[in-house]
């Protein structure tokens, strides 16, 4: 996680990172970060989440151990994220969004209409109905 938190931290402040429930415990219900429930449940195959923070926003940062049923349900529940291999990142609003780009994460939409302007790629992800991108749209 202490890799994938310097990593992020090169395109967008990251900072005070904390095992997910550390930093759930903390808020009250106030700046929460996403993926509380979902890293407990078993079918978004998240093995480890943990949240940084930029100035404004909390971020999730998530180890993914079966990045096929992450896709699935980031896919039922119609939740773009920036992954990578087997981690993902849930930015939170266009100044991370925008930070993000170029940081060789892909972003994952399962919007049946999703088209990237010009000069950006397409792939398909491991999910029928999903794409990975270059763009990140804000």
């Amino acid at each position: 996680m202490d890799t994938l938190a310097r990593q992020v931290d090169l395109f967008t402040s990251c900072k005070e990172v904390k095992p997910g429930t550390e930093y759930d415990a903390s808020h009250d219900g106030t700046d929460a970060a996403w993926g509380a429930q979902e890293a407990a449940d078993p079918s978004w195959g998240i093995k480890e989440r943990a949240v940084g923070k930029d100035f404004r926003h909390p971020m999730a940062l998530l180890l993914v151990s079966d990045m096929r049923k992450f896709q699935t349900a980031a896919k039922k529940a119609k939740a773009p994220f920036a992954i990578g291999k087997n981690y993902a990142v849930v930015p939170v609003g266009d100044d991370q969004i925008e930070a993000l780009s170029p940081s060789g994460l892909a972003f994952l939409t399962c919007t049946p209409d999703f088209s990237p302007p010009s000069g950006h790629r397409t792939e398909k992800a491991l999910v029928d109905g999903c794409v990975l991108s270059d763009y990140f749209p804000t």
